[in-house]
């Protein structure tokens, strides 16, 4: 959950940003795209442990011993501190929450028009 939350927080956040500068008003290409840009951001995170999930593990320890792959969200800095804790996927839900309340803010203030 750690690579899937680093995947999806700059999306999120940059979502976000724009959200507040336009009066807390999202429009419909945000509400589209922000999440669409989070799952892009959240498959490049764990694109290093695919190899694992077809059964490659060896192409997978290779892999996930080189620093070079930090492109992919700092994948290896996040491998090497990696800890299960509750509160990524805390993170995760408050994220998916915050653009749910987005989506039904707007669409009830189109109901009240």
């Amino acid at each position: 959950m750690n690579h899937i939350l680093a995947g999806c927080v700059l999306p999120f956040g940059i979502g976000l940003l724009m959200y507040f500068i336009a009066g807390r008003r999202a429009s419909l290409k945000l509400l589209f795209f922000m999440p669409f840009l989070m799952v892009l951001g959240a498959t490049w995170a764990v694109l290093p442990d695919l190899p694992r999930t077809f059964g490659f593990s060896g192409y997978d320890t290779d892999i996930s011993m080189n620093p070079w792959i930090d492109v992919f969200c700092f994948h290896y800095t996040i491998n090497q501190h990696e800890s299960y804790s509750p509160w990524f996927n805390i993170g995760f839900v408050l994220m998916v929450t915050a653009l749910l309340f987005a989506a039904w803010r707007e669409l009830r203030r189109a109901e009240e028009h």
